[in-house]
């Protein structure tokens, strides 16, 4: 005899308000994180499980003096703020909360999960993070994008200057940005190779691996590009 057991969904919505220059930051535990940019400020989220009882879980947003965060909270601290301290993960709960957000145009976005991948587009400054699985994002002023087991995908929309820091641990990095970019970059892997056309690209004489210290035309946008167990790629 074998015991199926059924998942169990539960779903979150949330309509607010967020004016250009203020800041979304969501904070997922287990399931993925996909933000785009539209009208308005709109936060849809599916609770999934196995065997536990995903309405257990809380999904808070609070109001921050610049903004709203949202988090995902595990009993016995389901009614704690986000801010409040507090381990987010509850071992005996296996709820997994996927978000499909949209944005107003001009916010900044903190994105972020622990297990799950992150998809984002947004025109304002951007910084996403997971801890096992991908990270794509899409933007003008895109500044981080880093997981520790996935790959890493940058689409940066705007040729001004800035700064993006890209970084894994297991998994390539692919970094794309418009023609005429100016470029300083800061680029090692310890296993792969970095195709960089364009740039004097440094591989040892022995072994795997290869850096990247150099500029490209007025070097206006600094890339910090880093993996262990990958390549790097720019376009």
């Amino acid at each position: 005899m074998f015991l199926v057991l059924a998942a169990v969904t539960a779903l979150f919505s949330y309509d607010g308000t967020l004016r250009p220059g203020q800041t979304l930051t969501i904070r997922d535990v287990n399931g993925s994180v996909r933000v785009r940019t539209g009208d308005r400020l709109s936060i849809r989220a599916t609770k999934r499980a196995e065997r536990s009882d995903p309405n257990a879980v809380a999904i808070r947003v609070d109001q921050r003096s610049n903004g709203i965060i949202v988090c995902v909270r595990y009993p016995p601290q389901a009614n704690r703020g986000c801010d409040e301290p507090g381990t987010q993960m509850n071992d005996n709960n296996d709820t997994s909360v996927a978000f499909v957000v949209t944005v107003p145009h001009g916010i900044v976005l903190d994105a972020s999960s622990v297990n799950g991948e992150v998809d984002v587009v947004n025109d304002g400054p951007t910084s996403a993070s997971t801890v096992n699985g991908t990270v794509r994002v899409e933007g003008r002023d895109v500044q981080r994008a880093t997981t520790v087991n996935g790959s890493v995908t940058v689409d940066v929309l705007d040729r001004s200057r800035g700064s993006l820091v890209a970084s894994t641990v297991n998994g390539s990095i692919d970094v794309t940005l418009p023609h005429g970019t100016g470029l300083s970059v800061d680029a090692n892997t310890v296993t792969g190779d970095i195709n960089a056309p364009g740039m004097d690209v440094r591989r040892p004489k022995y072994g795997p691996g290869a850096s990247l210290n150099g500029t490209l035309g007025d070097g206006a946008r600094h890339l910090s590009l880093h993996t262990t167990n990958g390549s790097i790629t720019l376009h």
